[in-house]
């Protein structure tokens, strides 16, 4: 098991930043669940299928083309959790609210490959490359989206 992980502050650019306090950031997050496509511009269509009493199964659809089922949980009022239902290769995907040493919103995204994930970055060239490039950019739409949302 491979574990992948990145970490921003949940801030704005410039001199006076949008900073979110942690409620607006869990709340952009509940909504990012359900419809992520202003987080990750990958994602081009989402729906929920089922819902649960932690969460809701939806089935997203990448850059028009590829469906991924989810089972998506809220745990804590600080983790969502994101377990892909039919990719062989990740485990899940956590987007975690933390705080930085001066109390201020940060956001973590995280991604557990699963064993076939691991082997997959161990004998595909690209493969690791390519996953951390992807998340890590989705990483700071993410942000971006959270704090555009705030800024509204």
């Amino acid at each position: 098991m491979a574990i992948l992980s990145w970490t921003l502050p949940v801030a704005g650019p410039g001199e006076s930043p949008v900073r979110p306090d942690a409620d607006q950031v869990w709340e952009g997050l509940l909504h990012k669940a359900e419809n992520p496509s202003p987080y990750v511009p990958a994602v081009t269509a989402c729906r929920v299928l089922e819902r649960y009493d932690d969460g809701f199964l939806r089935e997203i659809t990448v850059r028009d083309a590829d469906r991924v089922q989810e089972r998506v949980s809220f745990e804590d009022h600080e983790r969502v959790v994101f377990r892909p239902v039919n990719d062989p290769c990740i485990e899940q995907i956590v987007n975690e609210l933390g705080t930085d040493e001066t109390g201020r919103p940060t956001l973590t995204l995280r991604v557990v490959l699963s064993p076939a994930g691991a082997e997959k970055a161990e004998q595909t060239r690209y493969f690791l490359h390519e996953t951390k490039r992807y998340f890590s950019d989705a990483l700071q739409f993410i942000v971006d989206g959270l704090v555009q949302r705030d800024a509204r």
